[in-house]
């Protein structure tokens, strides 16, 4: 095989999830990569700088064999500053064809490209979203959702709700909301035809933050249909993540590369509720599992596999990994009885627990931790939204592994477990009331306290355990809050 010389990247934003996980993942391959300065990649509702990052991708990043970059931080400067940005649509329309150009400039160099349709979230939550979100949140997915739904339905319900929640919103207000939707939208079928024209090479279009029914459902179907219609089929795909969309396309770049389209298999916890929706997303986890096994470029089969990809799914409604209670650990025991024989097998396992969103199953880890050539697993996921971890750990399992892979896996156990599933509440109930005027969405005067309580705990509760799964040495040097909240945090390991 031979391996490109380079690859260009350019992040969604600056967080670990988004940069750092890509950069260590992409360190398994053995290719070199280059990514732009992250002090350019903005923070949170702060842009990043659009027109330095694009100087970057036509100077340091021309030479490069592969381009993988997120078209929100090239367009609009980063996730959340497409959701709450003003920039005109003659603009992104404008700054969307550049990657024509750099196509032109760099003809040898391959573009794959991650972009986002625009959530639309239920809580009355304005961290990430238009100001007015506070207030007018719930009502605009009132509207959205059961306007969607009557008219996949024809439900009268949902017609008279959609009504009642739109005259609750005031017009400028849904105004500004809908003319977001068609820039964004705008912008994603401008990219289609660049797919379908053979300007990008891959494009990946995701989903985070929807339901069942919206204007997200339905902005989907506009960009699925725009792809049937432009024949953009075999470089254009439909799918759910946002978070993890780069390091999808990471795993298939290197796939291609190496000509191989890798068998996979899936074994469910709770077979039975395959098809149930989780939290965040709109459609049936197992059709998100083929989604993410096909975008990142493998197959999925009943046999004949070369990996096995392991679902820990929900047995009723997914819920919050905060939120979650004891169970009877046996109603795992099948479950365990497969990964058992699989590892005793010499099969190749990557575990995506999605039982709960945002974080881990504490007691399915625990079991985990515990079971007999448990440390030979490929990849492990749990944090955020189902898609994320499934996308994260079908990713890093189909990329080499090795010492530098276990590292990296030991450091999800850390941040999707032992962080987001247990010490973030620990640091909510014990140090931030030591401190006024600290919040979870805003440290303030709390914030080293939490780092360094953070580090403490993790060290002290959570490192034994997996030292002893993994027979190696694991020191939590450092922990961060990149976007100073207790949301996402930057667990720095040293693994020897």
């Amino acid at each position: 095989m031979k391996a490109p010389g380079r690859i260009a990247f350019l992040p969604l934003d600056a967080r670990p999830v988004t940069r750092d996980a890509f950069l260590a993942l992409a360190g398994l391959t053995g290719w070199d990569v280059a990514t732009p300065p992250a002090a350019l990649l903005g923070a949170r509702r702060r842009r990043a700088d659009v027109d330095a990052l694009w100087r970057w991708v036509d100077t340091e990043g021309e030479d490069a064999d592969i381009l993988i970059a997120s078209a929100e931080v090239l367009i609009y400067g980063g996730l959340v500053p497409s959701r709450i940005g003003h920039e005109p649509l003659d603009r992104c329309l404008a700054l969307a064809g550049r990657f024509g150009e750099a196509r032109r400039r760099a003809p040898h160099r391959r573009l794959l490209l991650a972009a986002s349709n625009l959530r639309l979230p239920a809580a009355p939550d304005a961290s990430e979203e238009p100001e007015y979100w506070v207030e007018f949140g719930p009502r605009i997915f009132a509207y959205s959702y059961h306007s969607d739904r009557f008219g996949q339905t024809g439900d009268p319900s949902s017609q008279a709700q959609a009504a009642a929640a739109q005259a609750a919103v005031p017009k400028t207000v849904m105004a500004d909301v809908l003319a977001r939707r068609a820039r964004n939208l705008t912008v994603l079928l401008s990219l289609v035809d660049q797919a379908a024209r053979g300007t990008l090479d891959g494009l990946l279009v995701g989903q985070d933050d929807a339901a069942e029914f919206g204007l997200t459902r339905r902005d989907l179907r506009t960009v699925d249909a725009a792809i049937a219609e432009q024949g953009a089929g075999a470089r254009a795909w439909v799918t759910y993540g946002t978070d993890e969309l780069a390091v999808r396309l990471l795993a298939r770049a290197w796939l291609e590369q190496s000509g191989r389209t890798p068998a996979v298999r899936v074994a469910y916890a709770y077979p039975e509720n395959q098809e149930a929706i989780p939290r965040y997303e709109g459609q049936a986890l197992d059709r998100t599992v083929t989604s993410h096994i096909v975008t990142a470029g493998a197959r999925r089969v009943g046999r004949g596999e070369e990996l096995i990809l392991c679902v820990h799914n929900f047995p009723g409604a997914q819920e919050e990994a905060p939120h979650q209670a004891p169970y009877d650990p046996r109603s795992l025991d099948p479950f365990f009885d497969a990964l058992q024989a699989a590892v005793a097998g010499g099969s190749t396992l990557a575990i995506a627990d999605v039982r709960y969103s945002n974080g881990a199953d504490r007691i399915f880890v625990r079991r985990l931790l515990e079971l007999p050539g448990a440390s030979r697993m490929a990849a492990y996921g749990g944090w955020n939204t189902a898609s994320n971890t499934l996308g994260m750990a079908l990713a890093q399992s189909l990329l080499p592994s090795g010492p530098a892979g276990q590292a990296f896996t030991i450091g999800r156990f850390l941040d999707d477990w032992a962080y987001q599933a247990g010490v973030r509440q620990q640091l909510a109930a014990e140090i931030l009331p030591r401190y006024p005027g600290a919040a979870p969405e805003r440290l303030g005067p709390a914030l080293e306290p939490c780092a360094e309580a953070a580090r403490a705990w993790l060290e002290r509760d959570d490192v034994p355990p997996l030292s002893r799964c993994f027979g190696r040495r694991i020191q939590v040097t450092r922990v961060a809050f990149p976007w100073e909240r207790l949301f996402e945090a930057g667990i720095e390991v040293e693994v020897t």
